[in-house]
């Protein structure tokens, strides 16, 4: 037997999806619902990428609400997992969730700037001047 989706989130102390993947679990088409459902199913923090929307953070007392880093995109491909290896990177540096999640949003931005999935990513130079500048 397979798990099930919600397995995998209700054991998860940082849920890091996109808005498609659990929207398409769940059926919820709205952020906020579907940040919520996540929550309610047992997960600590929800990190939930809106693509070009930017994303967002809920853990139950914080709701933070981070919008797209301004770029004009060429290739989307790989900015996801960018956004969650650096949001990865930032907590272990020892930033709180929300700079960790700030910093990612604009290194995804940034990946977005080139083409293929590796090629693109920001160097940690880039994303700060980046942020210094927003």
């Amino acid at each position: 037997m397979q798990p099930d989706a919600r397995e995998f989130i209700r054991l998860s102390d940082i849920c890091l999806p996109s808005f498609e993947d659990v929207s398409a679990i769940s059926g919820l088409t709205d952020a906020d619902a579907i940040s919520d459902w996540c929550l309610a199913l047992g997960a600590k923090t929800v990190v939930l990428k809106l693509g070009e929307r930017g994303a967002m953070v809920r853990d139950g007392t914080r709701n933070i609400v981070l919008p797209p880093h301004p770029c004009e995109p060429i290739d989307a491909t790989g900015a996801g997992d960018t956004f969650g290896g650096c949001l990865l990177a930032r907590l272990v540096a020892g930033d709180d969730i929300g700079a960790a999640a700030r910093y990612a949003s604009v290194a995804a931005a940034l990946s977005t700037q080139g083409y293929g999935a590796v090629e693109p990513i920001p160097r940690a130079a880039q994303v700060n001047a980046a942020l210094a500048l927003s």
